[in-house]
């Protein structure tokens, strides 16, 4: 399967300004990634096949799917999006098919990411269009200055990716 990707570019309202400014340009997705995480704080993996430390109880099925968002959001917006993103953060852990799920941010950035790992992916899609992620995709992309996706049919690794590795997989399809 080829790695799919969904870039979404959202226009944010310019504060007013004098007509004699020129227009502020929102940053691309691109320069938006370019950003440095040194801060990155991660949650370990959650889910059926991880125990309380975040360690696989037994290596990962093969095939498996992995599905790595990020996005990136004003310092202002910062509360409405995790508002908006508290729901589905939960609600990921209810869906049969699930393996398991890791969160990180970074407060320098903006930026928050995401990694989910599927049996399957009728059960990826299952979430991904289901209630409560699709209302959260709804209302918190006017929170985002971008954001972006994509997954994967992993078949050589039982083990899940790095975050450095999704952010590659990201960059690859972004190109």
């Amino acid at each position: 399967m080829q790695p799919r990707t969904a870039f979404y570019a959202l226009s944010l309202l310019l504060p007013a300004c004098d007509q004699d400014d020129p227009p502020q340009e929102e940053p691309t997705i691109a320069e938006l990634a370019a950003c440095d995480e040194s801060d990155m704080q991660f949650v370990p993996f959650m889910g059926p096949a991880f125990d309380e430390n975040g360690e696989l109880v037994a290596p990962l099925p093969l095939p498996h799917v992995v599905a790595t968002t990020v996005g990136w959001h004003a310092p202002e917006q910062r509360e409405a999006l995790e508002a908006e993103t508290a729901a589905p953060t939960m609600d990921v852990f209810t869906h049969d098919g699930l393996l398991g799920a890791s969160f990180g941010w970074s407060d320098k950035c903006g930026s928050a990411r995401t990694i989910t790992l599927w049996r399957d992916d009728a059960a990826r899609m299952k979430f991904v269009f289901g209630t409560v992620h699709s209302k959260a995709v709804k209302n918190g992309l006017k929170h985002t200055k971008g954001w972006e996706t994509t997954h994967w049919s992993e078949t050589a690794a039982d083990k899940p990716p790095a975050w450095d590795h999704v952010r590659r997989r990201l960059s690859d399809v972004r190109q």
